[in-house]
């Protein structure tokens, strides 16, 4: 019998190449929203009540939702690469400056330019036929939901100059996402889901301006347009990073006292403050060019493939890039949680 471990370390290796090609550590910026919708489908009294429907169709969302945010990251590199190639640079010259990874398994040849438009076709056709599924079940708002969400997508490689990307990102990651999650589960539409969407966009572009911030000379050395740059400076890049976590706070704040959720729902806040601080402080440390080991704590939440970050001696980026992602995902994930046991206390009860 082969032991478990030798079969998962097998599949983590076939699966590694795949990942890295669509960026896949990014997943939880779309995964993590996806929980909130669906704990909150799950206890509706318009959920299917067939369990064998129930699990189907939810399942079926997080794959659409996984599928399609592979899709758009590969589609981004596959674009810039193209460009290149237009521009006559050979395949295995192109190079994103500080994006050193960047597409980094299309120009070194593992993957073609035609295998990966194959596998565009395939993730973009799996999103694509769920929505269709959906849209059997719902009608015209499912198609409206990704049509919308698809214009945004392919207006964000161009984002960057009209400095819209945070709006872009905030906007799919938070109320289309949730949104058309939650109306795919059960064809209805709640207000206050809505405004707590809104939250969840704001810790997920946390996770884009800190990126933005580190990459702030980059940016403005090329002309690309972020709320970053267009502040004028890190400092106050920094600022509007902590207004944002902010305001989702205060947003959760406000569906608390007005009786519209649990006050439990508090309790994302006080998981994730923490790590918003550290994120913060760790921001300000990189504006001010201090000196730092970076030592990965368990408290921080996972950061993969550490061994391969400090090698290509990039800690400094991915060890902030990592805080914020894993703000962004136990903020949702303790809201899931709380929407999935506090509701359905109440619908038991009531």
């Amino acid at each position: 019998m082969i032991p478990i471990k030798k079969l998962y370390n097998k599949f983590q290796n076939s699966i590694a190449p795949f990942i890295e090609l669509t960026r896949g550590y990014t997943l939880p910026t779309s995964i993590a929203p996806w929980f909130v919708a669906a704990a909150f489908a799950s206890v509706s009294q318009h959920f299917y009540p067939d369990v064998t429907m129930k699990l189907f169709t939810t399942l079926l969302t997080f794959i659409a939702v996984a599928c399609i945010h592979l899709g758009v990251n590969l589609l981004d590199d596959y674009i810039d690469i193209k460009k290149k190639l237009n521009e006559g640079i050979p395949l295995n010259e192109i190079n994103f400056e500080k994006a050193r990874n960047k597409g980094r398994l299309i120009k070194n040849g593992s993957y073609s330019m035609n295998t990966v438009k194959i596998i565009l076709f395939i993730l973009f056709g799996i999103g694509i036929l769920s929505g269709a599924y959906f849209t059997f079940l719902y009608g015209w708002i499912i198609p409206a939901i990704a049509f919308i969400t698809g214009i945004l997508c392919l207006l964000y490689p161009y984002s960057s100059k009209f400095c819209l990307g945070e709006v872009i990102i905030g906007l799919i990651f938070g109320p289309l996402l949730i949104m058309g999650t939650y109306t795919a589960l059960t064809g209805l539409y709640s207000q206050k889901l809505l405004i707590l969407s809104f939250a969840v966009g704001l810790m997920i572009v946390v996770l884009l301006d800190a990126h933005n911030l580190m990459d702030y000379e980059y940016d403005k050395k090329n002309g690309k347009h972020t709320l970053c740059t267009a502040v004028g400076s890190k400092k106050r890049a920094l600022y509007i990073i902590a207004a944002e976590i902010i305001v989702a706070y205060l947003i959760l704040i406000y569906l608390a006292i007005t009786n519209q959720f649990s006050y439990w729902i508090l309790l994302a806040i006080v998981f994730t403050a923490p790590l918003s601080a550290k994120l913060i402080v760790s921001l300000n440390d990189y504006n001010n060019v201090k000196d730092l080991k970076f030592i990965p704590k368990w408290y921080l939440g996972p950061m993969e493939n550490w061994d391969i970050i400090q090698k290509e001696r990039y800690e400094y980026f991915m060890y902030r890039f990592y805080i914020a992602r894993n703000i962004g995902f136990i903020f949702c994930v303790i809201l899931a949680l709380v929407l999935f046991f506090t509701v359905k206390i109440n619908y038991i009860y009531i």
